[in-house]
């Protein structure tokens, strides 16, 4: 292995694993341990690779069509959110279900559900082909929902009404891309609300924050997450944006010696789906005999959230 010249390592606190993830991983764990497998999960449990290939050595079977899972099996949702559809199918099916929807992302299926129902046109930011957007939208009319990713789209949307609108969006995002849309959106409708609560989700903000905080100490800075993972991905733009070179990596394998060329102090962080251990690894991979390390704390999350009723 390569000697890095590496004099200090930076880690961002809060950083990894959130409530809702560590919930969704515990609600699979315990399921597999009280049931045994197989165990099925309707998509990645979460969106890191390490978690998925762990659970998979268990004995879960990580699958996208629901329709393919055996009827009466114990199956899992994932804790991105699904769509009401993925329910009657599941209880058509018989599936012994447990739901490991993250509750801030449930807030907003109940906020687009409810808007809805009051005659609102929603417009709603996320990122196509992302399953919490795939959740939110198959709870309302498609006839009363937009999904929108770029400024550019908020720029030429037309939608049916102009009296009734709000936006909601995607709880992963990043706070600037997010305000930039939202802002072009104002400026087109001046009666466009948005939500009591804002929907982008405490961790993803609080990593994001941290993110910021730790670039004004590092020469470079690696984000521990993998590349299907929004927040993870949001985490390094938000590095960048700070003027700091940063690499996603999904594990040690992933870090290229020449990024190392010329870099004294380097910032770990990692996303809300992204184990501990992952982040260990990373630390062991790049420091010498001389580095110091430092903790870097911004935040201080107590946030928990307990598991469904049916496991407990």
């Amino acid at each position: 292995m390569k000697s890095y010249k590496i004099k200090t390592i930076h880690l961002a606190s809060p950083r990894g694993f959130c409530a809702g993830v560590e919930r969704a991983v515990d609600i699979l764990d315990k399921v597999l341990e009280r049931f045994g497998p197989p165990v099925y999960s309707r998509h990645a449990i979460v969106h890191n690779r390490r978690v998925v290939s762990d659970f998979e050595k268990k004995g879960a079977i990580f699958i996208e069509d629901i329709n393919k899972i055996p009827n009466g099996s114990r199956v899992v949702f994932s804790a991105h959110g699904s769509p009401p559809n993925f329910y009657k199918l599941a209880k058509k099916k018989k599936f012994k279900l447990f739901d490991a929807m993250c509750p801030l992302v449930l807030k907003v299926h109940i906020e687009a559900k409810k808007y809805e129902t009051d005659g609102y046109f929603i417009f709603y930011i996320g990122h196509k082909g992302h399953p919490e957007p795939e959740g939110v939208m198959g709870n309302v009319n498609r006839n009363s929902i937009v999904l929108i990713e770029t400024v550019k789209e908020a720029s030429k949307i037309k939608p049916p009404q102009e009296d009734k609108i709000i936006v909601l969006t995607q709880t992963t995002l990043s706070f600037d891309d997010t305000k930039k849309v939202i802002e072009k959106l104002k400026n087109r409708f001046p009666k466009l609300i948005t939500p009591p609560a804002f929907d982008i989700c405490y961790a993803t903000q609080n990593r994001q924050t941290a993110v910021k905080s730790l670039a004004k100490k590092v020469d470079m800075v690696l984000v521990v997450g993998s590349p299907a993972s929004s927040n993870s991905n949001r985490l390094r733009e938000v590095a960048e944006k700070e003027g700091k070179i940063a690499h996603m990596i999904d594990d040690v394998a992933a870090i290229k010696d020449s990024w190392f060329e010329g870099i004294s102090n380097v910032g770990i962080t990692a996303g809300a789906s992204s184990p501990e251990n992952l982040i260990n690894e990373v630390i062991k991979h790049i420091k010498n005999n001389y580095t110091k390390i430092y903790e870097e704390h911004v935040i201080k999350e107590k946030v928990y959230f307990p598991r469904p009723k049916n496991l407990n």
